[in-house]
This record gives C-alpha cells, structure tokens and sequence, in this order.
C-alpha cells in the first residue's frame, strides 16, 4: 500500500448537451482546472473518512463502493482539493468523484478503467464523461458511452461568470421535452462536432456549440445570451455554455492575434461587467490564465 494520487479535470460546461435518440446526453468541454484527491490508507479502519474542509459525502461513498468492489476491507483518509468552483457548471462534483477513485486505486494498484469509473459515478449522482481521455458523447444519467469523438483541437476560450449557482442534480430531474426540430438540431450538432474534431475544423465546432446553447435558451437562460452571441458572430467565433450552470464563453482560434483579444476581452467585461477568464482548451494541452493586462 502506499498514499494514493488521483486527479480529473474539470469542464467549462459543455459543447453539446440534449438527446440522442430517447437518451440524455452530453459533450463536455475539458479545462485544466482539476480537483486533486490524496488518500492515506489505514488498514486497521473499515471506514473512509474525509478530511476536506467542505464536506464531500459523496466521494467518500464512491471510494467505499470501489473498496467492495475488489473485496477490500480497508479504510482511510480522503483529502480533496479543487481548483473548481460549485455550482456552476464546471463538472466540480464529478471531478471530486473520479479524483477520489482514482487516488484509492493508486494505492491498491487497482485496475480501473473509464467503464468502472462511469459505473460506480452514475450509481451516485448524474456525471460528465470527463472520465474519458478523449470527447465523448454521454448519457449522463445512466452513465453510458455513446460516441467517442476524439480529441478537440486546440481553441482560446473566454468565459465569464453570470453569476449565482444552480444545483444541477435537481436541474437535471426535470423534464427537457425538446420537440422534433430541437433533437434534429441536436443531431446535426453533434455530426458537425465529428466532423470538426476529425478534420480539425473549428468553424463546424464553433457552429456545433452555438447551435446547442441556443437550443438551451429554453431550459436554461443565460444572462447577457445575446450580447455575447453578438460579440462571437462579430469574431467568427462559438458560444460555449454550461447548459446546468452559470458560465457562458466565446470559443475562438488559437490564432487570434493577441491585441485582437484584449479587444475582444475588453468589449466582453465593458458589455456584462463580469471579468473575463482566458483559457487555453484542446490538445497540446490545456492552459488557463487571468485576462492580460
């Protein structure tokens, strides 16, 4: 036994989200930001306790769930740590949830993969994909593999907070009744989503993601919606949301010249009076950063 490691990363809440078909689902959109869990085991306890500040009942049933699993009668204790804030639409209790599980894991050398992961999660609570290394299509209630999409290119996203919170457990117990042209909408959505992470084409992106937070306009609006999907058509860019949550962003190029950003950041904190955040999402990598000065 040693002390265990394990941490996820958490989202800007996502590209995609609606119904497959009659099943929930939804595509997120991975960030650095992360929750970090550190477990200390103790073999002489049956019981795992956490030691974070906040309470996180849930991660500790998750991490006992995994012990039965594999037969373990074993306890310890449980610290997490997270750069991500609740309540928001950022994936922050998933990310708990898979951090723990994989800092048990870690030291009982358990051979865990995305499949146990998503099964002892979704027994829990309602859960993002973000245990997948690459996009994917999710049925986040029955915690099940649709598609995977592959990895996202690399993007500049500048997302604010509107503002409050939203308790997405209970957000998500509601029906969503999306009639038949949203759920042909929400197809070719997630067609153009493919077809740009395949052939590295942001503009199918950008589209894939305004189309389905437009579509969420209904369930869930955003503070200043319109202002920041004027602000995303003047940039050629895409409108980002957390369909359960408060944050909203402008997808862009990673090629975008950096005085054209502070513009555009400028215009985005002067129209909302919200400070904007600058992140770096897609591969090579995620970096996230203050705005510039």
């Amino acid at each position: 036994m040693k002390l265990g490691v394990g941490t996820c990363n958490g989202t800007f809440g996502e590209l995609i989200q609606g119904v497959f078909g009659d099943s929930p689902f939804l595509v997120s959109l991975p960030i650095e930001l992360k929750s970090t869990a550190l477990f200390i085991p103790n073999p002489k306890s049956g019981k795992i306790s956490i030691l974070s500040q906040s309470a996180k009942s849930k991660s500790e049933q998750a991490c006992q769930l995994l012990l039965q699993k594999y037969n373990i009668l074993a306890g310890g204790k449980l610290l997490i740590t997270s750069d991500l804030l609740e309540g928001k639409g950022m994936a922050s209790s998933s990310a708990d949830l898979i951090a723990s599980l994989r800092a048990v894991a870690h030291t009982y050398s358990l051979p865990i993969n995305e499949i146990v992961l998503s099964e002892i999660t979704s027994s829990i609570e309602p859960t993002d994909g973000i245990m997948y290394r690459e996009l994917v299509a999710y049925d986040y209630i029955n915690g099940r593999l649709i598609d995977v999409i592959g990895q996202l290119p690399k993007m500049i996203l500048l997302g604010i907070d509107t503002g409050g919170t939203v308790e997405s457990t209970l957000f998500n117990q509601v029906p969503k009744n999306y009639n038949y042209e949203e759920k042909h909408l929400l197809l070719q959505a997630l067609h153009l989503l493919k077809e740009g992470v395949r052939n590295k084409d942001l503009p199918n992106i950008f589209e894939a993601a305004t189309m389905s937070a437009k579509i969420n306009e209904k369930r869930l609006a955003k503070p200043f919606f319109e202002e920041i999907l004027k602000i995303t058509e003047e940039n050629n860019g895409g409108v980002v949301i957390a369909h359960s949550g408060t944050v909203i962003g402008v997808l862009l190029s990673p090629d975008k010249p950096k005085h054209e950003l502070r513009l555009i950041i400028k215009k985005i904190e002067e129209t909302t009076h919200k400070k904007v955040k600058v992140y770096r999402v897609g591969k090579d990598g995620e970096e996230s950063e203050n705005k510039e000065d």
